[in-house]
């Protein structure tokens, strides 16, 4: 079977910082990704320039056999790729209801006066429209009032509802950036089996995920990566017992496997994001 994501030699530089350095994988219909590494490995830069958000200093990216190097995020996100950020990214100003909604402009037909004069055309679009972001906060558990405005939410349901969004789009592959931070145990069971949920759908489904439990319990494959290059691909049992990942866990070899909290507690969660321009001094997130 025919990956849905190839990523090839990708390589990122901000200046002489190499935040993404020759980084290969495959991701394929209905599979969980999870990318993972020490804060600065270079996993967020990864995802910007698969989504469009950096331009990738070399290497190739394909989605569906198309590439889609140098492609505006909006343009990749029409081609079936949706989203979520490590912040939330959240209309603050706008109901849940209308920011998932938002989603699915790009795919509504009605002209300027349609929408200008609000004809009969344009009042059945937006019927359809609020019933199908309906029923994607129905699909990701989302029990609130889809009236209030996001801010009104607690944090563990704004991302729900950021979730709920990217689905809006009708992805072929989701990139999630953080998914369970800031959330409690009970939320993140939850987060695990709604991400479960998604893969059955037939999604794909790439994660950067820092809390190394959900990591194990979650993902059918893992890439690790380390100041921007890719020292591991493997099952989470190949992963945990790999040498060469431990060491960049720990600093040095050890000849015992990693486990569950080891991992979690090596990584910290703070964003550390190398900016697109301007100072790249730090390691990229």
């Amino acid at each position: 079977m025919s990956a849905l994501l190839e990523v090839r030699d990708l390589h990122l530089r901000f200046g002489g910082v190499k935040a993404v350095d020759g980084l290969s994988f495959d991701v394929h219909e209905g599979e969980i990704l999870a990318v993972i590494g020490p804060n600065g490995a270079g996993k967020t830069s990864a995802f910007n320039c698969i989504s469009g958000f950096y331009r990738p200093t070399s290497g190739t990216i394909d989605f569906e056999g198309r590439s889609i190097m140098r492609v505006l995020p909006s343009t990749i996100t029409r081609r079936g790729m949706a989203r979520t950020f490590q912040n939330l990214r959240l209309f603050k100003e706008m109901t849940v209801l209308d920011n998932v909604k938002t989603a699915m402009h790009a795919n509504l037909r009605e002209g300027f006066f349609d929408t200008l004069l609000h004809t009969p055309r344009y009042r059945r679009a937006e019927e359809a429209c609020a019933r199908e972001a309906q029923g994607w906060l129905d699909f990701v558990g989302f029990e609130g009032d889809e009236q209030l405005y996001v801010t009104q939410l607690p944090y563990g349901e704004q991302r729900r509802v950021e979730i709920a969004r990217a689905l809006a789009t009708s992805p072929k592959l989701l990139l999630l950036d953080e998914p369970a931070a800031g959330l409690n145990y009970g939320e993140k069971q939850g987060l695990m089996r709604l991400i479960r949920k998604i893969r059955d759908l037939g999604v794909g489904i790439v994660l950067i995920e820092h809390d190394m439990g959900l990591v194990m319990d979650l993902a059918e494959r893992i890439v690790v990566l380390n100041y921007g290059k890719e020292i591991a691909d493997g099952t989470p049992a190949q992963i945990k017992a790999d040498p060469v990942v431990i060491e960049a866990y720990l600093g040095a070899e050890d000849d015992e496997a990693l486990d569950d909290t080891t991992l979690t507690g090596m990584v910290a969660t703070v964003d550390d994001e190398v900016p697109p321009s301007g100072d790249a001094g730090g390691r990229s997130a």
